[in-house]
């Protein structure tokens, strides 16, 4: 089992781990392992803990000098330890004294972290193989310390509302319609129902006498409904009237707009627009758009170094670094790799999106990197077709002479009729139909098209006209997922393995016209780059104005003609290590967790699509060292240096496209951007046990609205980050303690 989790195979080991014996150290348990299965109580609190400053062994030793640790032992998984606490309260003081037993060892042992999941005194734990597993005959007993009750909070008590407006029963009917009352979950929804009751200020009575009425049945006892209404007012008796209770009848009805001057000028309603509620405006710099770091610009083939001494500062070096490798990535014939059971080649797309004046024009010259591939392309397809021509025409000829003769043969062999031969042209502009697209995508073969414009407006003005509207093209060529297209002029046309790499500059608006929003499908397949602020004046030099300035990228461009038709010669397959490949996995399983958790579902594919992009990126670099070395090998694995190139370029980019998606919220007239990151940053800075109402405050400091708050720890919740403790009170659970404040990679 252990062996299992060394080698990093979580699953198995689970399996392995559920076939051991259990052990629930909280007490007897008759007819099953729910709390109301426990008939005799122990007054043993049993302490998980899973993070462990030093090691699983350590620990245990240390918690065994502690006088008041009854035993201990290594968990079954080997990478924490289980300990055995004896208190002197009863069952219905468990969790206060669980909390404390927690406080205590968190105090004399600096470090750890208790999983939170054990407050219950049903919770059960695997019997684990330990030696060094210890038991002492005498240990002290933990005291739990009962205040007096606390006295009781204003509230608006239901005893208050006449019993004719039926306020118990509508309450119960509205909770009745969001939860489930079913078998196997009939406890669970009788003491969540018992707590919104309590706190919402009914008389303890009144709900016991509703809840019999409607939830008694066979195999689920008034006995036990009772009881489990009964402990929950108990346990919570401070929470009572928390949350009073207003029944619609009492609220302040909705008065109807007469006209549009009768709008407020800022309504107090929770109902806002929930965009508004997402956090402060911002004006993204640096910070949150960073430029890719120069120490990584070493390690790169030579090609892409010579390409980036034509910037002059940090901005243009990160724009000019993304864009070639954007264009190179069309020049890698016959290059390959697998990627989730899928076959993929090198071609991605890029945009770079920055204000007017802002140095996004530095790529405008980059098209002369591939201009002579292009070119190379061109006049041998040009060859081709000037051949299938001759023959055609010959066919054609002797067609004639059949004819003229009256069905006899000339002289000499009969030409055959030619397969059509079309022209390659790798060159797409942003202004061409659909239907053209498909068929040059097509005749292009094996070779990658790429779709360059520096005015991205080409791009979107065309997607918007019905000969154009290729979409949906775009999002198929990412993943060469073949594309059909069938009109009445132009027949039935399709490209059955499309390659297509693209490049797209434009300002921020320009970008909302093409991506309207972050779940827009386009968005999820670009690797963005947004140049912080609005750019400086960039003065004219005397090196502007030499001829080897505007030629620059003319003797790249025969070094990238040499690599393209080597690569062609050779095919190549590339892929991961398993160290990359384990590295990639640890970083984007966290990231995915965290937007789906943080209220960031709709760039959740784009998160999941940036570990192609890397994939690609690496190919490309490979595929770049290959054609400078002229190896003929086929089999490569990515180096790591130029892992870590593509790597960091991908979560730069990756954290990019999180502040750009936040402009893409909603259909604003103004273009605004957001803290991608506000309520990850709020729930990693709550300590490890919060109130509600902390957290709301703190959310409220940066304009996230209590719904939006409500939701987070509903999410929280639902992902095993927090527990609830009840009373509005949460504790953070060790996968929750994982979760930190961004960092800027």
């Amino acid at each position: 089992l252990r062996a299992e989790y060394l080698a990093g195979h979580a699953e198995e080991g689970d399996k392995r781990k559920k076939k051991l014996p259990l052990l629930v150290a909280g007490g007897i348990m008759k007819g099953g392992r729910k709390r109301e299965h426990l008939v005799h109580y122990s007054r043993c609190i049993i302490v998980d803990i899973d993070g462990v400053p030093t090691s699983a062994e350590d620990i245990l030793r240390r918690a065994e000098g502690l006088p008041y640790v009854k035993a201990g032992h290594i968990s079954a998984s080997g990478k924490g330890d289980k300990l055995f606490v004896l208190v002197n309260s009863d069952l219905d003081l468990h969790l206060p004294a669980f909390e404390a037993v927690c406080r205590k060892l968190e105090n004399d042992l600096p470090g750890i972290m208790v999983d939170y999941c054990g407050k219950d005194p049903n919770r059960g734990c695997f019997v684990s193989y330990d030696p060094t597993a210890f038991y002492k005959e005498k240990s002290e007993v933990v005291p739990v310390k009962v205040g007096a009750p606390p006295a009781p909070q204003k509230h608006v008590p239901a005893s208050a509302i006449p019993s004719s407006d039926g306020a118990l029963g509508n309450y119960m009917d509205k909770f009745e319609t969001d939860n489930s009352f079913s078998s196997g979950n009939r406890h669970t929804f009788v003491m969540k129902l018992s707590g919104a009751l309590n706190a919402a200020g009914f008389e303890e009575s009144e709900v016991k006498r509703e809840c019999l009425s409607r939830y008694v049945e066979p195999g689920f006892t008034e006995k036990e409904v009772a009881g489990i209404v009964s402990d929950i007012y108990t346990r919570y008796r401070s929470s009572h009237g928390s949350n009073p209770y207003c029944p619609p009848e009492h609220r302040k009805p909705h008065q109807k707009l007469k006209s549009p001057k009768s709008l407020p000028d800022r309504p107090d309603s929770e109902e806002t627009d929930e965009f508004e509620n997402e956090g402060v405006d911002i004006e993204p710099d640096e910070t949150l758009l960073p430029p890719f770091r120069e120490e990584f610009f070493q390690s790169l083939p030579s090609l892409i170094r010579d390409i980036l001494t034509y910037a002059r500062d940090d901005t243009e070096r990160s724009v000019l670094l993304l864009s070639s490798l954007a264009m190179l990535s069309s020049v890698t014939p016959h290059v390959q790799g697998s990627f989730a059971r899928k076959e993929y080649q090198a071609p991605f797309y890029g945009v770079v999106i920055g204000e007017s004046g802002s140095g996004k024009g530095c790529v405008a010259s980059l098209f002369k990197l591939i201009a002579s591939w292009q070119r190379y392309v061109y006049d041998n397809s040009r060859c081709e077709v000037k051949e299938y021509q001759k023959k055609k025409e010959e066919y054609e000829l002797y067609q004639k002479l059949l004819l003229r003769s009256g069905g006899k043969k000339p002289a000499g062999l009969a030409p055959e009729n030619p397969e059509p031969v079309k022209q390659m042209n790798l060159n797409i502009s942003g202004y061409t139909s659909l239907a053209r697209m498909i068929e040059q995508l097509e005749t292009n073969s094996h070779y990658a098209s790429c779709l360059f414009e520096t005015e991205m407006e080409a791009v979107t003005n065309t997607l918007f006209q019905e000969y154009g509207n290729y979409g949906y093209l775009l999002n198929q060529a990412a993943h060469h997922e073949r594309i059909g297209n069938s009109t009445k002029t132009n027949g039935s046309l399709l490209a059955s393995y499309p390659l297509l790499s693209m490049l797209l500059t434009g300002t921020p608006e320009m970008f909302r016209r093409l991506v309207p929003s972050a779940e827009s499908g386009l968005f999820s397949r670009l690797m963005v780059y947004k140049i912080a602020g609005h750019g400086e004046y960039r003065p004219l030099t005397s090196e502007d104005d030499t001829p080897a300035a505007a030629h620059y990228f003319d003797s790249l461009a025969e070094r990238v003609l040499d690599i393209g038709v080597h690569l062609d010669k050779h095919p190549t397959w590339v892929h991961f290590s398993d160290t990359q490949r384990k590295r990639l996995n640890r970083y984007f399983k966290q990231e995915y967790n965290n937007v789906r958790v943080f209220g960031h579902e709709d760039v959740a594919s784009a998160v999941l699509r940036y570990r192609l992009a890397i994939f690609r990126i690496g190919m490309v670099l490979t595929a770049i060292r290959k054609g400078e070395a002229l190896s003929e090998e086929k089999d490569w694995v990515i180096r790591d240096d130029d892992f870590e190139v593509a790597f960091h370029i991908g979560t730069i980019c990756l954290q990019h496209t999180y502040v750009v998606s936040t402009s893409l919220k909603r259909n604003k007239k103004e273009l605004r951007y957001k803290m991608p990151f506000t309520s990850q940053k709020i729930f990693a800075e709550m300590p490890l046990k919060f109130k509600r109402a902390e957290i709301r405050d703190a959310g409220h400091v940066l304009l996230l609205s209590k719904s939006s708050v409500d939701r987070l720890l509903t999410s929280a919740e639902k992902n095993g980050l927090i527990i609830s403790l009840g009373a509005g009170y949460f504790h953070k659970t060790t996968k929750g303690r994982e979760i930190t404040v961004p960092i800027i990679p």
